[in-house]
């Protein structure tokens, strides 16, 4: 069972920010492009496909290209994932033992093999990683420093073990200093956590506002009060019980069987809010099923949902947090340095929207049209930055509308 919601959190992590994917038709490129990862650009199973067999000639023509070799897997690992398979599959077992051939021990081939065992029933893929993070060439890319972040988090050694948090600190940093996330998502993350209490414990999905959060903790040295708790690793009992103790509570005793992932889940969460008794947020990207215990105890504070057991005015929160935490004035600015635009996660902005647009009517209802109109601003800016077709952004706008 461990093994299995192992799967299901790294599969979860990955997957958690990702929009619809749209079809690529462009197929009679020849050169290979580079695989930058879902959450960057989309593309649906058949262009990575294509692209495993374009580097996999790359590679070949060089077989000592580590670059090559970990772009051929890359493309394989996306292929499966976006076709719901995982572990060792037939298509990443043909790239994985032409790399045992040309590139055995290598940082490359080891990080690969961790990725593939880690999703494997009964396989114990930390060896693979280990060897990885003894070989951590100068250029890692964000894929590969990410993956190992993911790791050492998952180990529970993050909470406790100074060898391990500095290491996670090198890596986050260089994520940071190698500008791999883009600053409007880092944005977003800081506006998210600036209206939360002191010593909050934040759950999270999806790696883009996972990553962005730590980035600002360690690269920047912001909120580090606190606990950023992917939802997905809740399902890892050593990364649980390091929680509980990071958080000074006695360890959850999980059941022997659960009827779902979410029953596990919704269990785990109810015993940390209340056992630790901090201020609880979580953010609005956590799947529905996740939420289903939760209808009547989670409050839309501005731009992340707060648990609490009582009814309150979460609109006057939501209020202050718009009027005295956020930084929204990016959002109207000029973008003053030319940044990708990461087609998986641009939508991230709309939460601006989707989360803002209550507290606007809020304002209306009040009569404050001043402070109605200039949200209203933000948040039509925020829509207006992605690429969505006109008529999708429109389905967004339609959210200030006054008419029900």
């Amino acid at each position: 069972m461990n093994r299995k919601y192992l799967i299901i959190a790294v599969a979860v992590l990955a997957l958690g920010c990702i929009g619809t994917l749209q079809a690529f038709t462009h197929l009679e490129t020849q050169e290979p492009q580079e695989i930058r990862g879902i959450v960057v650009d989309e593309y649906d199973a058949a262009w990575y496909e294509q692209q495993q067999t374009l580097w996999l000639k790359k590679a070949q023509a060089n077989p000592t290209d580590e670059h090559a070799w970990e772009q051929c897997f890359s493309a394989a690992r996306y292929a499966d994932m976006l076709q719901e398979q995982y572990g060792m599959t037939d298509r990443k077992k043909a790239v994985l033992d032409e790399m045992a051939k040309r590139i055995p021990n290598s940082f490359t081939y080891n990080l690969a093999m961790y990725q593939t065992k880690r999703d494997m029933y009964g396989e114990d893929a930390s060896p693979w990683a280990e060897k990885a993070l003894q070989q951590i060439p100068e250029n890692i890319g964000r894929q590969d420093a990410s993956m190992l972040i993911a790791y050492l988090e998952m180990s529970g050694k993050c909470f406790s073990d100074k060898k391990t948090q500095e290491t996670s600190h090198e890596l986050i940093e260089l994520l940071y200093k190698n500008n791999a996330y883009p600053s409007y998502l880092l944005r977003y993350a800081d506006n998210c956590m600036r209206g939360m209490e002191g010593n909050a414990l934040y759950f999270i999905n999806g790696d883009v506002p996972w990553y962005g959060s730590r980035i600002l903790q360690e690269a920047l040295d912001l909120h580090k009060d606190k606990k950023v708790i992917p939802i997905s690793f809740l399902a890892i009992p050593v990364y649980r019980d390091a929680l509980c103790q990071s958080l000074g509570i006695k360890p959850f005793e999980a059941k022997e069987n659960y009827d779902s992932i979410d029953n596990l889940y919704h269990e785990v969460l109810e015993y940390i809010i209340n056992k630790s008794k901090r201020p609880a947020y979580f953010s609005p990207h956590f799947n529905s099923s996740q939420a289903d215990d939760f209808p009547l105890k989670l409050y839309n504070e501005g731009l992340v949902f707060r648990y609490s057991a009582k009814r309150y005015d979460n609109m006057a929160v939501a209020q202050r947090n718009v009027e005295e935490k956020y930084h929204l004035e990016y959002l109207l600015e000029p973008q003053y340095v030319n940044e990708d635009q990461w087609q998986g996660s641009e939508r991230i902005q709309l939460n601006y929207m989707v989360m803002l647009a209550p507290v606007v009517k809020n304002y209306k209802q009040a009569g404050d049209t001043l402070h109605a109109n200039r949200l209203a601003r933000y948040l039509s800016a925020a829509v207006m930055r992605t690429s969505l077709p006109q008529e999708e952004k429109q389905k967004y706008f339609n959210l200030l509308s006054d008419k029900k």
